[in-house]
């Protein structure tokens, strides 16, 4: 796959993106702290039959750091300035984590502005975290962030492997990409994620596909979550990947792959599947 690479400026903010493939188009947003080709294998599978873009959120990577806050509506903001700068007929958006939050409010206020919205592992837990709880979380990650900055790769592997053996090593490092480029200021999104997330859920006009894994093993969207949904928005599909936890397309990835595939050919009816 050939990616080319562009700079937009979108809200006063140079958003580092890339693009390749051909086709429809899918857009993908990545998580807090992550980078836009955090999503290159992804990509790859996709380019074949879809334009492929992805992006730097405000803070992160190659962009620049946000003039005013990092607030999920503001990010949902650089989203669609994205989308409008490039000309996108209705393409697919796919997130992660606050790239998902930050995908479904983008699509519930702009409801025709996207064909499908893919979402894995939103911030969409059932705990009921109130702004200020999120705000107490920010000195402790940004001394995590602030130190990852100043390690060296070797240290960051040991650290990623650590954690993640299961990962492709490819992932490996570009998540030490990531961490070596994010700025402690992108923590600023963290309040915001205290929302009614139900709402942009009941918001969202085009096909909806949430990717999620087992809460034990640190997915977000818990049973209570996905219940939930799909009580308020009865046509999402909700799977949920045996054997995951927040990073589901790093562990699960031929098995997404397949569902994604199949998916956007025939989105379905909704439910929730067990995979």
């Amino acid at each position: 796959m050939h990616l080319t690479t562009h700079e937009l400026l979108i809200g006063g903010v140079r958003l580092r993106l890339h693009r390749g493939g051909s086709g429809p188009a899918l857009v993908f947003v990545h998580g807090l702290t992550d980078h836009g080709l955090d999503w290159s294998r992804l990509m790859r599978a996709c380019a074949a039959s879809h334009t492929v873009v992805c992006y730097d959120s405000r803070g992160h990577g190659q962009s620049d750091d946000s003039p005013t806050d990092y607030h999920l509506e503001t990010l949902a903001d650089d989203l669609l300035g994205l989308v409008d700068a490039l000309a996108l007929e209705r393409p697919v958006v796919i997130g992660h984590s606050m790239g998902g939050s930050t995908a479904a409010v983008a699509a519930a206020r702009a409801p025709g502005r996207f064909g499908g919205v893919v979402l894995e592992d939103p911030v969409w837990g059932s705990s009921r975290a109130t702004p200020d709880d999120l705000a107490a979380l920010i000195p402790a990650w940004a001394e995590q962030v602030v130190r990852r900055r100043a390690q060296d790769r070797a240290t960051l592997l040991a650290e990623v492997l650590a954690e993640s053996p299961e990962w492709d090593a490819e992932d490996h490092q570009l998540w030490i990409d990531s961490k070596q480029a994010v700025r402690p200021a992108a923590l600023g999104v963290l309040p915001s994620f205290a929302r009614d997330w139900l709402a942009d859920a009941r918001g969202i006009a085009a096909p909806l596909l949430v990717l999620t894994g087992e809460p034990e093993r640190g997915a977000i969207v818990d049973l209570a979550a996905g219940q939930a949904l799909l009580a308020a928005r009865p046509a999402t599909t909700v799977a949920r990947f045996a054997g995951t936890g927040h990073q589901v397309r790093r562990v699960r990835f031929a098995d997404v792959v397949a569902l994604l595939h199949g998916w956007l050919a025939h989105p379905g009816a909704g439910g929730a599947l067990a995979l």
